[in-house]
């Protein structure tokens, strides 16, 4: 099954230090061929620059998810992640690996106790010209740790963006994804055009 869908965010970042930054996101994505919102979701997080290429970062996710009976399932994800970047010339080259784990309903299921968790690997290569605008491709797979007690791969996801800069407060983030489910009863194939706005100061 084929889906169209729109991703739409805001996000405020602040420089705490030279090392740690701070943000706060609200992001809403339209499915359904671009018709409801299927999932709307508030996100706060903290970065770390360990050293020079690595950064560390921790982040919490609130999530409204809509259900096929029109009602929202309320759901909350932790979010832990490793990058590392290398720099050839002006190409970018970032390997991230994150873990996340969710619980979805928390006082209302009988599973909201047992949180579902996510290994999700991402390589992403930008090319950095002396312009404003930064074009990237990246390709993410998502690993179930606990399903049925097997690891498997059930998600993948390409994106092709641009990320433009107003000045050093402004800039937006254009793209365009695929996300292709596997491994799973009746898989979904998601295309979707997103828009992403960063305010940091």
């Amino acid at each position: 099954m084929d889906d169209a869908g729109l991703w739409a965010s805001v996000t405020v970042e602040k420089k705490i230090t030279l090392k740690m930054s701070a943000y706060i996101s609200e992001e809403v994505r339209l499915n359904e061929n671009v018709s409801e919102a299927g999932t709307v979701f508030t996100e706060a997080g903290l970065s770390y620059k360990i050293i020079k290429n690595l950064t560390a970062s921790a982040a919490y996710r609130y999530i409204q998810k809509r259900k096929v009976d029109d009602f929202y399932s309320l759901r909350h994800r932790g979010i832990f992640s490793l990058s590392y970047k290398i720099k050839i010339k002006k190409v970018e080259l970032t390997v991230r690996e994150r873990y996340q784990f969710q619980y979805t309903d928390l006082y209302s299921s009988d599973d909201g106790v047992i949180p579902e968790a996510y290994l999700r690997s991402k390589l992403t290569v930008k090319y950095n010209s002396q312009k404003k605008y930064t074009p990237y491709l990246s390709a993410e797979l998502f690993t179930q740790l606990n399903k049925l007690n097997v690891d498997e791969f059930d998600n993948a996801r390409y994106i092709a963006g641009v990320d433009y800069k107003f000045n050093k407060q402004h800039a937006i983030d254009l793209f365009y994804l695929i996300n292709r489910e596997f491994n799973v009863n009746n898989p979904v194939t998601d295309y979707v055009s997103g828009i992403g706005y960063t305010y940091t100061f």
